[in-house]
């Protein structure tokens, strides 16, 4: 059970780390 909330916050942590890297990126290309 530990190993499927562990499992779910590093999809959460993974997928919040894509949108600032997204995010980022667009910011960069904006200028």
């Amino acid at each position: 059970m530990l190993k499927v909330i562990s499992y779910a916050m590093i999809g959460v942590f993974a997928l919040g780390l894509a949108a600032a890297a997204i995010g980022s990126a667009g910011v960069l290309l904006d200028f």
